[in-house]
């Protein structure tokens, strides 16, 4: 949404206040009786921002309740200036041939306008990117080689806009001399480019996928739930449903891994990774789960490193520098990758 200074003042208040890095529709389902409510197609009239979970916090260290709509978000981070000045350097570095006429429209209307990206967000929510998600949360397994398509690409698109990745590539453009609005406009652009979006789905189709589903709610929720490292890639689809993508094992597209429960082992290494992702807050169904999660060294040791600011900034950092590895690859894929399949898309 673009806005425009009334009578020299801006009207802040039609503009989006909490940009939410983890849907609310999503999030809701920590709550075990809307998580119901979901499983019988009975949600409407249930607000899922309303809705009540238990919250662990990273810098407090306290465990309380809360509305869905109070936890994982960034305040403001949506809302953008365009000024005259960056409307022209815009134009002049990407479509020069239309600076002249450009210039002489924001001369007579020197307005600045602002960029809401929030509408953005929401029109991919509305447009089915989710789909995919709610669908494995609802019958916590995948239904075809369809489903599991646009649930790869879902993942990729919900990594690029987590906590970590807009609030450091924001900031990375700015010490860069662009402007915010410009690097949404990017976003955006990426987003609706398949060949870049393949460059990063191809890995995660062509590995070996396990789906841990339990009866119960059994995993919590960090703030950055696709948890990408080196070897493999871990995601939490619902509180009963977990995936563990393994990059280094090659599987056809239409296989897969269903698994009931999930071992003491693996459920340590997900908590492990989970708190390492985690920089806001960590959202479950009842409190005696968040308070062991609490108690725990590595929960310990991530408070500590979160409360100084610039520990903060290089965990920030290095997140997105791992979701910016994946946009590239994962390493797995080569140069010529976008030159090889563009006929594919062109088909």
């Amino acid at each position: 949404m673009l806005g425009i200074p009334r009578n020299g003042r801006f009207m802040t208040d039609s503009f989006t206040k909490r940009n939410h890095y983890n849907p609310c529709f999503w999030t809701a389902l920590w709550n075990r009786t809307y998580y119901r409510a979901f499983l019988d197609g009975e949600t409407e009239s249930e607000k899922a921002r309303e809705q009540i979970i238990w919250v662990l916090n990273f810098l407090s260290e306290r465990v309380y309740e809360a509305k869905v709509d109070s936890v994982h978000y960034d305040k403001g981070l949506g809302t953008a200036e365009i000024t005259t000045e960056s409307m022209k350097r815009f134009c002049r570095k990407w479509f020069p041939s239309e600076y002249k006429g450009l210039a002489s429209y924001v001369t007579e209307h020197p307005e600045s306008l602002y960029l809401d990206f929030e509408d953005i967000l929401a029109g991919i929510e509305s447009k089915g990117v989710y789909d995919s998600l709610m669908e494995a949360a609802k019958i916590r397994d995948l239904s075809s080689v369809e489903h599991k398509g646009f649930l790869t690409v879902a993942l990729i698109i919900h990594a690029m806009r987590s906590h970590e990745m807009m609030t450091s590539m924001v900031e990375v453009a700015s010490l860069r001399g662009m402007d915010k609005w410009e690097y949404f406009w990017l976003l955006k652009n990426v987003w609706g480019n398949p060949l870049m979006l393949a460059r990063a789905v191809t890995p995660l189709a062509c590995s070996k996928w396990v789906l841990y589903r339990t009866e119960d709610h059994r995993f919590p929720l960090c703030d950055s739930p696709v948890m990408i490292n080196r070897d493999t890639v871990v995601v939490v689809l619902s509180p009963r449903l977990l995936l563990e993508i393994h990059l280094n094992t090659l599987a056809q597209e239409d296989d897969w891994t269903v698994r009931d429960g999930i071992n003491n082992s693996k459920f340590r290494e997900f908590r492990r990774r989970s708190i390492v992702n985690g920089f806001k807050q960590l959202i479950f169904s009842d409190r005696e789960e968040l308070e062991d999660w609490r108690k725990t060294p590595s929960f310990k040791a991530r408070n500590a490193a979160l409360e100084d600011i610039n520990k903060r900034r290089d965990l920030i950092r290095d997140a997105a520098n791992r979701v910016i590895w994946a946009m590239a690859g994962f390493g797995r894929v080569p140069q010529d990758f976008e030159r090889s399949v563009r006929h594919i898309f062109n088909a």
